[in-house]
């Protein structure tokens, strides 16, 4: 076995044993204690107030809501497990250098590695619920933030 293809599959491993994890955390489910925890509905003033500072805080402009209607902001929760940290060296949601480069090969060309998915990345961010519409919305969204 080549030890240097070992290794550089070790990254790619753990990030998808670490958005399973996470994943299975946002369940709302607690095997362990017998019960269910239900999510609230609607973010509390302080966690809305704090994600509404996102952007501004990174030094980026408040993005414009998608033309195609889509709540993209809503849907980018899911995208920001990576994205907000740069797991696996994702571009962090708001800075304008780690995304220009992705931003100069094209809008049409990052949805479709949204969508095909990249390196660590799983297609469609590991949502195939998402509609290729709203995956094109949060790129756009993300996008907009970073510029």
């Amino acid at each position: 076995m080549n030890v240097q293809k070992y290794f550089q599959n070790i990254p790619v491993s753990a990030a998808i044993l670490c958005s399973l994890i996470l994943l299975q955390g946002c369940s709302g489910d607690q095997d362990d204690a017998g019960s269910k925890v239900s999510m609230p509905a609607a973010p509390t003033e302080t966690a809305k107030a704090a994600s509404d500072t996102a952007p501004a805080a990174a030094g980026a402009a408040a993005p414009a809501p998608a033309a195609s209607g889509i709540d993209a902001k809503a849907l980018y929760t899911a995208c920001a497990v990576c994205h907000a940290a740069g797991v696996a060296n994702a571009p962090i949601f708001g800075k304008a250098d780690a995304w220009a480069p992705r931003i100069a090969t094209g809008m049409d060309a990052m949805v479709a590695t949204a969508i095909k998915g990249k390196g660590a990345m799983p297609p469609k961010g590991g949502r195939a619920d998402y509609s290729d519409a709203q995956i094109k919305a949060i790129v756009e969204y993300m996008v907009n933030a970073s510029k």
